[in-house]
């Protein structure tokens, strides 16, 4: 066990966060030895610098943003590893009012994502027709998750996401501003924040991560591999502490508590009503069960490379699968969940898709239950 490790960690006010903080809520950090400073930030291009120059030693970071800055997309943060997932999950999309009732129609096909992809594309061709100006979607990091969605989303009824719709990168903090202002119209971010725009009239959140993908990979804890390899029983002890947070945060008896922490200043800060509303049923759908959705699997990080790829991004003459192995570290993973007892999965990929119901997954000492984990469009991903 680590003997009294410091440890900065910075982290980003929503809701996936909520491993990193409900650790120091609870004590879980102070029980594994560690002395942590939590750092409330307010866009992830902070967080990226910060880890970059050594002043936070590990991160709640976007899952794609250490393979991105290892490929050279973007400053560079030196060498970050993923020795685990903060969850999954836990995104939404937000319309204006005025979109939102474009993309219905007298039916139920709305109510699909493709259904709405393709009255998205009716009211595209309606806009070029009366010669008005693009959609504009704004995210909050250009090689994010919520990106790739939307793109993926616009994509599934034949648009161009490049030619065909505006992107801007955009804090969540402002997003319902822009949105109320007519400056976009429609923003993906990180919940509450999505929740927070409907409750003040700002919009209407039109799906979340689960109607796209029901176990969609998201936030990583990104860790700097420098720290990590100088303190390696401090890199375990916080995996331990983070691990244990999830043990206490996926208990539906805590529901309450894990709102009233997250609704704390010093930690996400939005309205507990807000909070709730993207925690409860048909919400965000964000999943914090530490054996189901924290392992680091090599096959998400292939996911989010073969986006960058299909987004043009990124050339795809590279070895992802030595570059994935040098990020994403199941190892340590397996190292800190094997400690605290978990079932522990045999292999490091995974088909991501196809499992419309729960399956069993291969594990040691016994599988474990695995919730449905399906795409939209009915897609598979599977590792080469």
């Amino acid at each position: 066990m680590a003997n009294d490790m410091q440890v900065k960690i910075g982290f980003s006010p929503l809701n996936d966060a909520a491993l990193i903080v409900v650790a120091e809520a609870l004590g879980f950090y102070d029980s594994e030895g560690l002395r942590v400073t939590l750092s409330r930030e307010a866009n992830w291009s902070t967080i990226r610098d910060k880890l970059a120059y050594g002043m936070i030693d590990a991160a709640h970071t976007l899952a794609p943003m250490p393979l991105a800055a290892a490929l050279g997309l973007g400053p560079s943060m030196g060498r970050i590893i993923a020795p685990m997932a903060l969850g999954a999950n836990g995104n939404g999309v937000l319309v204006s009012a005025a979109l939102k009732e474009r993309l219905q129609d007298a039916g139920d096909s709305h109510k699909s994502l493709m259904g709405s992809a393709r009255l998205l594309a009716r009211e595209v061709e309606r806009r070029k027709r009366e010669g008005l100006g693009r959609l504009v979607f704004a995210v909050p990091f250009t090689w994010s998750p919520h990106h790739f969605v939307l793109r993926h989303w616009v994509s599934a009824a034949g648009l161009d996401p490049e030619r065909q719709i505006q992107w801007i990168v955009v804090p969540p903090s402002r997003m319902a501003d822009m949105i109320k202002d007519g400056v976009i119209d429609g923003f993906s971010a990180g919940s509450p924040w999505p929740q927070t725009a409907q409750l003040l009239g700002r919009g209407e959140v039109l799906f979340s991560d689960p109607d796209y993908w029901s176990l969609k990979p998201e936030k990583i804890l990104g860790v700097r591999a420098a720290w990590a390899e100088t303190n390696p029983e401090a890199a375990i002890a916080l995996v331990r502490a983070l691990l244990r947070a999830g043990q206490w945060a996926a208990d539906s008896g805590n529901h309450g508590d894990l709102i009233r922490i997250l609704a704390r200043q010093a930690y996400v800060g939005a309205p507990a009503e807000a909070i709730e509303f993207a925690l409860s049923e048909g919400g965000s759908g964000l999943t914090l069960d530490p054996e189901t959705a924290t392992f680091p699997w090599i096959s998400h990080a292939k996911w989010f490379l073969g986006q960058m790829v299909r987004w043009g991004m990124l050339s795809p003459d590279h070895d992802f699968d030595q570059l994935a192995r040098n990020i994403y570290r199941p190892d340590l993973w397996r190292e800190a969940a094997g400690s605290l007892g978990f079932n522990l999965p045999v292999q490091d990929e995974k088909d991501e898709g196809g499992h419309l119901r729960a399956w069993s997954l291969a594990a040691r000492p016994q599988p474990i239950t695995m919730p449905p984990n399906v795409l939209f469009d009915g897609g598979v991903f599977r590792c080469a």
